[in-house]
């Protein structure tokens, strides 16, 4: 299976994104991501496009507060050039040259000469450490739900302990899920209808859970699964202006997700389809179902992830026009981020800490304390 995130945003970053920006670099900003301004990174890990992306604002943002008109002037392709230059020169052994070539084209005065000068001195050390410690605090995440998921999934609940855990760290679906903003009342409440309007999607069968787990099916069956759902101002391949609709259901992790839980997927974005509302072409929907595992005794959720394998996104198993349906377990998720940030870990040389003796509401604590 492949190895990439859910599907990612054309631009590295989504925080433009989100709504828009008051101040007048940032609207800059955000006009010059849906115009492709910027590189697309393409073959860099996640954490290492989006360090690249900030960094280069940073200087940028350096230009633009010495001297606005030196940017506002520059035709679209003048400054896709420009800033191509800035980004690599960042990154490489002549970094300083970048004030000495902005310090001949801008006119300024000696006060904004050594202003500038300071900014772009410091600009590349605070982006350094502010995006290893956002690396090593997503690292110790992970491997915190990974001990979480192998030594107290019996005993995990999806509200509070999971709900805290997903809403302080989205990062864990993907970059394309690092900011997804707050719930908007009328969308949540909508979809949430639709989702218990799905007959036995709250109900767990003895077939849901392992042989050896089969004596805490009372148990399963007083606890809720976990739905969130959030509406967001996006941006669609063409740059057109789009709301992207991201609806997860969590199945509690004593729980193994087969062909009943396939069909609820289904079922449930059979009646997204038929609402009125959600019928706007620009609603683009993506359906997330996760559990801790897929059951052995599963072929179908495997099949349909088979047959979309040439798409290239984890956990795809239907592509529909505006509507993408997923399933994937805990442990593909954690090992995708590993993967997509294995250089940089491998670079701060972050070691894979064991907390097998850790308990669980200590694990839960931390990681729903350890929001970036």
């Amino acid at each position: 299976m492949a190895t990439q995130d859910l599907p990612a945003p054309t631009a590295p970053t989504t925080s433009f994104r989100e709504e828009v920006p008051d101040d007048p670099f940032d609207r800059e900003m955000a006009s010059h991501l849906a115009d492709g301004v910027f590189p697309s990174y393409e073959g860099l890990p996640e954490d290492y496009k989006q360090w690249r992306f900030e960094n280069t604002k940073s200087i940028l943002r350096a230009i633009y507060t010495a001297d606005p008109t030196a940017w506002t002037s520059l035709k679209k392709n003048q400054k896709k050039i420009i800033v191509l230059l800035l980004d690599k020169l960042a990154v490489s052994n002549e970094n300083d040259a970048i004030f000495e070539v902005l310090n001949s084209v801008l006119e300024l005065d000696d006060a904004t000469t050594k202003r500038l000068a300071m900014q772009l001195k410091s600009v590349s050390l605070q982006s350094v450490v502010s995006a290893i410690e956002i690396l090593r605090r997503r690292h110790e995440v992970a491997e915190k739900l990974r001990a979480l998921m192998n030594d107290h999934y019996l005993d995990t609940l999806e509200t509070p302990d999971l709900q805290g855990i997903i809403e302080a760290n989205t990062w864990l679906f993907g970059s394309a899920y690092e900011t997804l903003g707050a719930e908007e009342d009328t969308f949540t409440k909508i979809a949430k209808s639709l989702r218990d309007a799905v007959k036995g999607i709250d109900d767990v069968d003895v077939s849901d859970l392992d042989e050896s787990e089969s004596a805490f099916i009372d148990g399963a069956n007083k606890q809720a699964d976990l739905f969130l759902a959030r509406k967001v101002p996006h941006y669609d391949s063409m740059g057109r202006r789009i709301y992207r609709c991201i609806v997860v259901e969590i199945k509690r992790p004593s729980v193994a997700l087969n062909y009943r839980h396939l069909q609820q997927l289904d079922g449930y974005a059979q009646l997204i389809k038929k609402h009125a509302e959600f019928g706007s072409e620009a609603m683009h929907f993506e359906l997330i179902l996760i559990g801790r595992k897929i059951s052995e005794a599963d072929t179908e959720i495997r099949s349909r992830m088979q047959g979309q394998l040439q798409k290239g996104l984890t956990g795809l198993v239907s592509d529909d026009n505006r509507m993408k349906r997923f399933v994937l377990n805990w442990y593909t998720v954690l090992d995708n981020f590993l993967l997509n940030n294995l250089a940089m870990i491998e670079a701060l040389e972050l070691k894979r800490e064991s907390y097998a003796h850790a308990s669980r509401p200590e694990l839960i604590a931390d990681m729903q304390a350890l929001a970036t």
